[in-house]
C-alpha cells in the first residue's frame, strides 16, 4: 500500500495550476454524471435499436456496479488514500461512502462503457476513454489507490459482461419453441 501512496504522492504532485487541478475535480466528480446521460441521449436521438439496446443494457450494468462495489467496499473496509497519509491530499469533499475498494464512481464509468462497447462499439470506445478518466481522476483526487480504480474498472466489465449475457440466454430462452406435450 505504500507503493501506491507514493504514486498518489506523484501523481499529486504534477498538479501545479489551477487548471489541472480544476480538470481533476471535474474528472473524480462530475464526469461520470454527465458522459453517462449525453451518450444516452445521443443514442435516443439517432434511433438506432442496437444503440438503444446497448444503452439499456448499459444502465442496467452501471446499476449493478454500483450495487456491487457498496457491497464490496463494506466488506472489504479500506480507508481512502487522504485518510492514512498526512501527505496526499483529498481534492474533493468527502465521498459519501467511507471506504476506497473498489471505486465505485470507477465501476459504474467501466460498466457502462463496457456496456455499450459490447452493443456499439465505436461509441463503447469513446466511454471507455472517459471511464478511464474518471478512475485517473479519482486516484489524482486522492479517494482512490490505483488498484481501487482496477477492481472498480474489472468489477464494472464483469458487471456489463454478465447483463449482456442475462439478456441474450433470456432472448434466447424465449425464442425457443415450447415441447409442453
Amino acid at each position: 500500500m505504500s507503493g501506491e501512496l507514493e504514486i498518489i504522492h506523484g501523481m499529486q504532485s504534477l498538479l501545479v495550476t489551477d487548471w489541472s487541478r480544476g480538470a481533476v475535480v471535474f474528472a473524480s466528480r462530475w464526469l461520470v454524471f454527465l458522459f453517462v446521460p449525453l451518450i444516452a441521449g445521443l443514442g435516443y436521438v439517432r434511433k438506432r435499436f442496437p444503440l438503444r439496446q446497448a444503452i439499456t443494457d448499459a444502465g442496467w450494468s452501471a446499476l449493478l456496479a454500483l450495487f456491487a462495489a457498496n457491497i464490496l467496499g463494506q466488506l472489504v473496509g479500506r480507508l481512502r488514500p487522504y485518510e492514512v497519509s498526512d501527505e496526499i491530499l483529498r481534492l474533493i469533499p468527502p465521498p459519501l461512502t467511507a471506504h476506497a475498494f473498489p471505486s465505485g464512481h470507477t465501476a459504474v464509468a467501466f460498466a457502462f462503457a463496457a456496456a455499450l462497447t459490447l452493443g456499439s462499439p465505436a461509441w463503447g470506445m469513446a466511454a471507455l476513454v472517459l471511464a478511464a478518466g474518471v478512475g485517473i481522476g479519482r486516484v489524482f483526487a486522492g479517494v482512490h489507490y490505483p488498484s481501487d480504480i482496477i477492481a472498480g474498472a474489472v468489477l464494472g466489465i464483469l458487471c456489463a459482461i454478465l447483463v449482456r449475457w442475462m439478456r441474450v440466454a433470456n432472448k434466447t430462452r424465449k425464442s425457443k419453441p415450447s415441447s409442453d406435450h
